[in-house]
């Protein structure tokens, strides 16, 4: 079954071949690792003054080691996707759903469908902290729009968006382009969703091990459900073009309030030390909470109505 409109064959008479479900698990966290590798050198360029100072590795500098992340680390995780495909599986790029005609209107499609599902998310989040008063509401009356302002916090969101529309590209040509499609091709459409999904949020893994147990499992299956509406968005699409809109603007739009808030409200110092902290609360869910179960819950509604769409 194929699971995009590109032809699977991408080197003539040489017939295409399929990764297997479970060596399909083992590539993508050994391009994960490789990755990381290849990331370290640049990390270490980042926090080497901190160190030779004789100092830790304070919230600013995190800052910058996250924005390195996002760049080059999911540049290289992808790259090594895409390696494979061309390589071992003989594919096309169009056979794993990189559809360059009409991308960018797909992509642009994709960030509105995106955005509106983030605002979603904000919106009860407002809601709950509006029911339920006390420190959350007495910072939000000293908020500072000027703050937001700055030349340096400006310049930290631009390259903090782009970074994070280059990380939800990289995974959804990893888990929407070559595991979805690879899968699909092998075992249908059914298992495919599932298990690309499934491999998506066990990228995710993390959440159970830096914050509350509870709200961890919480957020990874909301992100399960995402990949499974993601998915079922680039199967109906022919392309993972929309996806990854969908998948940077939700992602540029959560992110960003949450920065946002933090530096109006005066929780960090400068836009770096904000930034490490939003990633904190977004990575280290410490709390059960409404925005979990609603993300998860509207993930599940949307992609059963792509589902019988696709049908």
């Amino acid at each position: 079954m194929i699971a995009f409109a590109g032809p699977d064959n991408a080197h003539g008479a040489r017939p295409a071949r399929y990764t297997p479900l479970w060596a399909a698990f083992i590539l993508l966290w050994t391009f994960w690792l490789i990755a990381n590798v290849a990331t370290a050198p640049i990390v270490f360029l980042v926090m080497a003054p901190a160190l030779l100072a004789g100092e830790g590795a304070g919230p600013q500098t995190m800052g910058l080691v996250i924005i390195a992340t996002l760049y080059v680390m999911f540049s290289v995780f992808a790259a090594c996707a895409l390696i494979w495909l061309r390589v071992y599986e003989r594919r096309s790029f169009a056979s794993a759903g990189l559809v360059w005609r009409g991308a960018m209107g797909r992509y642009a499609r994709g960030l509105v469908w995106g955005a509106a599902f983030a605002l979603a998310l904000v919106m009860v989040g407002a809601l709950t902290a509006a029911l339920l008063p006390g420190q959350t509401d007495e910072a939000m009356q000293d908020f500072s729009w000027t703050v937001l302002t700055r030349p340096m916090t400006v310049l930290v969101f631009m390259v903090l968006i782009l970074g994070l529309l280059v990380q939800s590209a990289a995974e959804e040509i990893i888990c929407r382009g070559w595991l979805l499609s690879s899968i699909t091709m092998r075992h249908g459409r059914v298992v495919g969703l599932v298990a690309s999904a499934l491999m998506f949020g066990s990228l995710h893994i993390h959440f159970l091990f830096f914050g509350n147990v509870a709200a961890g499992l919480v957020a990874l299956a909301s992100v399960t459900l995402m990949g499974v509406m993601l998915g079922l968005y680039a199967l109906g699409e022919r392309s993972i073009m929309g996806a990854a809109g969908m998948h940077g603007a939700f992602n540029s739009l959560v992110f960003g309030i949450t920065l946002a808030v933090i530096l109006g409200t005066g929780e960090a110092d400068g836009p770096l030390a904000g930034l490490n902290t939003a990633y904190e609360m977004s990575t280290q869910p410490q709390n059960l909470s409404a925005e979990g179960f609603v993300q998860g819950g509207l993930a599940l509604l949307v992609s059963v109505f792509l589902w019988r769409r696709l049908r």
